[in-house]
């Protein structure tokens, strides 16, 4: 391919990138089939972190997850209360912290590398690491607010259910490694996403424990996060006008903004649920008022 003064095109060059569609990529790349050009060609390691100062149908997907591990870096050790409850405050601030910028990190090189010009076996690790970042989100950063919400429990029952929402987080993500499709990917983490729900409920009716000023972006962090769950696995609104959302505001990019939402939601809820630890005097008011309403 020459250019307008008959000079030679590298192969890889930039200008030359855009000119991969979906059908040209392999089988393994072809996951989407609305989004039809700005590919990126097989390349070389360095060839792929060469693609990040130059505009193609991932650069979305990498910025907004790449800019995410910057952005909780910088805040999340500033604002957790790290010293509450002595090693108990510790380890949910590092489950926090580890929750919150894992997703990101996977994610990034996840979509950095992803068509690396390996075999195809290569990208399904990459697919695995990216999934062990969404797991630990899911596992590890919830487990602060599960500790908070059963926190006035007894200590046999508080153990309990951290016991089994560990097992139901090992057992998603030993069978998201297997998964074949998105679809059975995300319904892997479907039991301890419902464990949580049921913890939520029973913390809505003031059993258990956990901050009031919390269940609002613990509503937040799992309705957003399925929302964005949702969107990208019915792709849209890339299929209702195929071709026209390539590099822009389709449903994978959509579905990047609205997790680093819930994971926002998800570090507001969490800041209230370790500061609402530290004060011993919770669990006396939430007898107090459990006593009032039985009495009415």
């Amino acid at each position: 391919m020459y250019t307008a003064n008959g000079e030679r095109k590298e192969r890889n060059s930039p200008e030359n990138l855009f000119l991969r569609r979906w059908a040209d990529m392999p089988r393994h790349l072809q996951f989407n089939p609305h989004i039809h050009t700005g590919y990126r060609p097989l390349m070389t390691a360095r060839q792929c972190i060469g693609s990040l100062f130059y505009i193609h149908n991932e650069t979305v997907n990498i910025m907004t997850h790449g800019f995410a591990i910057l952005y909780m870096l910088w805040t999340i050790p500033r604002w957790l209360p790290w010293h509450t409850q002595g090693i108990l405050g510790a380890v949910l601030s590092w489950c926090h912290l580890i929750g919150a910028v894992s997703p990101w990190i996977g994610s990034f090189i996840y979509h950095v590398f992803m068509n690396v010009n390996y075999d195809e076996a290569f990208y399904r690790s990459l697919l695995r690491l990216d999934m062990i970042g969404i797991w630990l989100c899911q596992s590890f950063g919830a487990i602060p607010m599960m500790a908070a919400s059963v926190h006035c429990l007894p200590d046999n029952q508080w153990y309990c259910c951290i016991f089994i929402y560990c097992f139901l987080s090992i057992w998603g993500l030993l069978k998201a490694m297997h998964a074949r499709s998105p679809w059975e990917r995300r319904l892997c983490f479907a039991p301890p996403f419902l464990m949580r729900m049921f913890i939520m409920t029973l913390r809505c009716f003031g059993i258990g424990g956990g901050s009031p000023k919390a269940l609002t972006h613990i509503v937040l962090q799992d309705l957003i996060a399925v929302i964005g769950a949702i969107v990208g696995a019915l792709r849209i609104p890339e299929k209702w006008m195929p071709g026209k959302l390539d590099f822009m505001l389709n449903s994978h990019n959509l579905m990047h903004v609205l997790v680093v939402l819930a994971v926002c939601s998800m570090h507001a809820a969490t800041v209230e649920d370790l500061t609402w630890i530290a004060d011993k005097s919770t669990c006396n008011e939430i007898s107090a008022s459990s006593m009032i309403k039985e009495e009415l």
